[in-house]
């Protein structure tokens, strides 16, 4: 196409030269340049717009993978740390008695608010952010174990039938059931003497969860007082127990 717009253009050249000489030349000739200079600036000024809607197109491109970050939801534990898992008025009973907090313990089999052992396999099941269990140590040889878990109701009937088949009493409490045991429920060891209280009640599934239906189970063990005193005071702070 541009070889045809010169080859015209050329022709007219000549006609000017041979009819008005070399003014007219002159003047086609500025006629010529600028005729050129408007196509290149239109090809320019298209390559820039090209690359302007480009940059464009990116900068919205990340944009929208910032906002994509930014509206990820946020998973949040289900249960507390253990500083937080009893009211201040319990901690310092605590305290006041000479109890070490020794946060975390549970593993191995032990250190659970139950000793049970089909309980804590159930418990050791339990995710990390849905299930915490606190110590607080009795020095020189006395404690409390105090556990949260947050599970799918379907999978607590089989709790609810071990508890049932070992407990000394069983009462609804709430919107929940409470159930006592006036002495360790293992054989773990024979000198280990300590009461056990278990409570269960729905609660609100996590985010984290794809269960839609879930309970709260919170139970205690206690070989130097009441670990029904503990389990109600956990499950209120929770919010399962007014």
């Amino acid at each position: 196409m541009r070889r045809r717009r010169v080859s015209g253009l050329a022709a007219l050249v000549v006609a000017g030269f041979t009819l008005s000489g070399c003014a007219t030349v002159e003047g086609l000739v500025g006629d010529v340049s600028a005729l050129f200079g408007q196509d290149e600036q239109s090809t320019t000024d298209a390559a820039d717009s090209s690359q302007t809607d480009t940059d464009a197109a990116d900068g919205t491109d990340v944009t929208e993978q910032e906002a994509a970050k930014t509206d990820s939801p946020t998973v949040v534990a289900a249960v507390p740390e253990c500083p937080d898992m009893f009211s201040a008025e319990q901690r310092s009973a605590f305290e006041s008695e000479g109890r070490q907090p020794e946060g975390d313990r549970s593993g191995e089999g032990y250190n659970y608010g139950t000793t049970n052992q089909d309980l804590i396999t159930v418990l050791e099941a339990v995710r990390d952010d849905l299930s915490v269990s606190c110590t607080w140590y009795l020095p020189p040889e006395f404690g409390s174990t105090t556990t949260i878990a947050v599970v799918a109701t379907e999978r607590v009937g089989d709790v609810q039938t071990t508890l049932s088949a070992i407990a000394d009493s069983e009462a609804p409490l709430g919107d929940g059931t409470l159930w006592t045991l006036d002495s360790s429920s293992s054989n773990i060891s024979g000198e280990y003497i300590a009461n056990e209280t278990h409570f269960i009640a729905p609660t609100p599934c996590p985010q984290s969860l794809a269960e839609t239906d879930c309970s709260v189970w919170i139970t205690s063990t206690n070989s130097a007082g009441s670990s029904e005193e503990l389990t109600r005071d956990a499950a209120t702070v929770f919010g399962a127990l007014n």
